[in-house]
């Protein structure tokens, strides 16, 4: 587990954007759906997934960083192709 403290824009337990536009949010890394990690299209360093909340729910966030960052963040390691 590794916690990712991100610039979120739309809080995953409401769905709806944050109050001001922006603020950090700590995600725990085991929480987060790995496989719907995307690019918000039409946005430099922007993207979504979705995240289990605390109460077994499902949210969908939207932060202020790029795919990249986030995984690398994360300890993800690139395995080049053969």
């Amino acid at each position: 587990m590794a916690l990712l403290r991100l610039m979120t824009t739309i809080n995953p337990s409401t769905g709806a954007s944050v109050v001001g536009g922006s603020a950090f949010y700590v995600y725990n890394t085991d929480n987060i759906n790995w496989l719907t990690l995307a690019s918000k299209t039409g946005a430099a360093g922007s993207s979504f997934f979705d995240y289990v909340l605390p109460n077994g729910g499902t949210g969908k966030a939207g932060v202020k960083a790029s795919v990249t960052t986030i995984a690398a963040s994360a300890g993800a390691i690139t395995v080049p192709s053969t």
